[in-house]
């Protein structure tokens, strides 16, 4: 796990050294183990290793690609990155881990290829050589974000992984194109000035983040999932190479056998990512997806690993009883952290900095505290992230799942007293509108309160253009719209609290063949097919993974209503210091900027009603955005 940076001026300016230093130094905590810098020219067909201390100029090179690497496979000098080839041709830049690369070596070998390093970067490199582009990505199964620099080709080669489990960023200004692994290296370059992207204000403000390429600074795009952007001197050019696979007609299985198949695939999974050098750890919630990991990882392959949790004071907030049971069957040792409210304050700012992005999701401060912590035990930590996209994990599959049954009844059940306006709301009009609304956070007449300019019809259209992406059934396309927008945010957010810490966070259940196995599942091992349901919330939706963590664990631990990793927010908005940033900082700061109507928040923050955790998190939204700008918008931003 490691960051890139990099950036080509396609006028044949020279790239100074100092610049992609600066970049480097920004992303520093992504790899603080070795560094290297390499300059190049397409034109020319060439390239050179700098020194640390060369930054001299050469005005014959008009590309920069630097890196700093934080050391998991194969410690020693031999992993040193950027990587080339036997004949210098060829440069490769790699973040992220390729599972199965050992899978290669002896064929790589027979063909020609000699290896220097046991690092999966070689194996990579000589892939590319012997495939080309396309084929090394159809052979690898993992995280990835690459770049490859072919001197004989005279192009840049830049390839993110088919899930978006690791972040890449790229821009252009004038005759300059950046890329980096966090948007906030393009900072260190002096063509680069940060402006906030309106057009897409109100989708972040809706939703809490934006999907697709798109960013909330100007100019800035993030390459989406299953994507490579190749760049050559007349400039860059997007192009997909893997999207998430429709199914028409799902496999005939049973549930004992798709049960079967589940265990077998994703104890596979698990064992694959236990790969490392360094030492290696669960990150625990005490949910059945990371105890899964946990069991997995500890129990079928005794791996010698410990588990890492974040756990509060006040027991309506902290999954304490299950992590201690989930790590108890797993017969691993666990390390509790807990949250504080002095914690909260202090970290918001830097938070902020290191997600690039609104800290739109509060609880990712959980992640900072927890590899902050666990960075002194591990280097490597494995995560439940995913399950819920990839196994229909959010009640709202469930109710997509369900609208066909229901809709022909409404005119009957929409008379019903009480429960009637629920059932029209929840199965009424469109049903594509209604899924993708079920993830929104803000609705539109909040919305025109809080930002009068803005206007939700634009981000309502980008959304259903994602959604009809899917070409499968209605809840399989619901299920690719969340793994191709909200999941990927969560990915980004665990990607940069844990590599803020210089800590790689693998996520097995995002494994190349099990993505592909539940895919072709029955409908029902994703969600009940069941109307007359005791507990929809739990027993409704992922359904053929909790009866897989019934083999670890009891109905109790199973079907429980999980928190879901929430905050005191409450408490928090009427702490002392959070008034004195409000009224002396962030307050001041939206009536300056005028992105949202300041006097609104004041309004909202003084009828905050404890009792309603929805209406608090969409109050969140816009402390968030200005948190953020002021990092990244207002000078001075004195991170380089």
């Amino acid at each position: 796990m490691c960051g890139i940076s990099g950036f080509i001026n396609l006028d044949g300016t020279p790239a100074k050294a100092p610049v992609i230093r600066r970049m480097m130094s920004i992303q520093n905590h992504r790899g603080p183990d070795d560094q290297g810098v390499c300059l190049f020219s397409l034109a020319k067909g060439s390239a050179i290793e700098l020194t640390p201390e060369d930054n001299s100029a050469h005005p014959e090179m008009s590309g920069a690609l630097g890196f700093n690497r934080l050391s998991i496979l194969d410690l020693s000098s031999h992993g040193h990155q950027p990587m080339f080839n036997a004949d210098k041709s060829v440069m490769l830049a790699f973040n992220g881990e390729i599972y199965n690369a050992r899978q290669f070596t002896s064929e790589l070998q027979a063909a020609g290829y000699s290896f220097r390093s046991h690092t999966d970067t070689e194996v990579i490199l000589y892939l590319y050589e012997h495939y080309g582009l396309e084929g090394m990505l159809a052979r690898l199964n993992g995280m990835f974000a690459i770049v490859i620099v072919d001197l004989r080709k005279q192009e840049i080669l830049i390839a993110r992984d088919p899930l978006g489990i690791k972040p890449f960023y790229w821009t252009q200004t004038g005759s300059t194109l950046l890329f980096a692994s966090e948007a906030k290296a393009f900072l260190a370059h002096p063509h680069f000035t940060p402006e906030i992207d309106q057009t897409h204000l109100s989708e972040f403000l809706a939703f809490r983040y934006v999907a697709g390429e798109d960013f909330l600074l100007k100019g800035v795009r993030q390459l989406r999932p299953g994507t490579i952007l190749r760049i050559t001197r007349d400039g860059p050019r997007i192009q997909p190479y893997w999207s998430i696979p429709d199914v028409i007609q799902k496999r005939k299985i049973s549930h004992e056998d798709a049960l079967d198949e589940l265990n077998e695939l994703f104890a596979a999974s698990v064992k694959s990512q236990l790969q490392s050098d360094v030492p290696l750890g669960c990150q625990l919630s005490g949910g059945i997806d990371s105890s899964l990991v946990t069991t997995h990882a500890r129990s079928n392959f005794n791996a010698d690993l410990e588990t890492f949790s974040v756990v509060f004071d006040d027991p309506v907030f902290s999954e304490e009883p299950w992590i201690n049971e989930a790590a108890k069957v797993a017969n691993a040792k666990s390390h509790l952290y807990t949250f504080t409210d002095s914690f909260f304050f202090e970290t918001l700012s830097d938070a902020s900095w290191h997600l690039d992005q609104p800290l739109n999701h509060p609880n990712s401060l959980g992640i900072w505290l927890l590899a902050r912590e666990s960075r002194k035990h591990v280097t490597v930590l494995l995560s439940g992230e995913g399950a819920d996209e990839v196994f229909g994990g959010y009640t709202r599959f469930y109710y997509a799942s369900m609208r066909p049954k229901i809709s022909p009844w409404l005119p009957l059940l929409s008379g019903l007293p009480v429960l009637g306006k629920r059932i029209e709301r929840q199965f009424g009009g469109d049903a594509i509108n209604s899924f993708i609304g079920a993830s929104q956070w803000m609705r539109p007449e909040l919305l025109n309160q809080l930002s009068p300019d803005s206007t939700f019809a634009p981000a309502l259209e980008k959304r259903r253009a994602l959604f009809a992406e899917g070409q499968g059934n209605h809840l399989g396309n619901c299920l690719k719209y969340d793994m191709q927008t909200y999941m990927v945010d969560l990915l980004v957010r665990q990607d940069k609290m844990t590599m803020a810490h210089s800590v790689e966070n693998r996520v097995p259940f995002l494994d190349r063949n099990l993505v592909q196995f539940a895919r072709n599942l029955p409908d029902n091992c994703l969600v009940s097919d069941s109307i007359a349901m005791r507990d929809t919330r739990m027993r409704g939706s992922k359904v053929l993974l909790k009866q897989l963590a019934k083999r670890s664990f009891g109905d109790k631990f199973v079907y429980r209503k999980k928190s879901g990793f929430s905050l005191p927010l409450v408490k928090y908005y009427q702490d002392r210091r959070f008034k004195i940033l409000m009224e002396d900082v962030l307050l001041p700061g939206m009536a300056r900027r005028g992105l949202v109507d300041a006097g609104v928040v004041r309004n909202w923050w003084e009828k905050m009603v404890p009792a309603n955790p929805g209406t608090n998190e969409t109050f969140w939204i816009p402390i968030a955005l200005e948190l953020w700008a002021q990092r990244f918008i207002d000078p001075p931003r004195t991170q380089f």
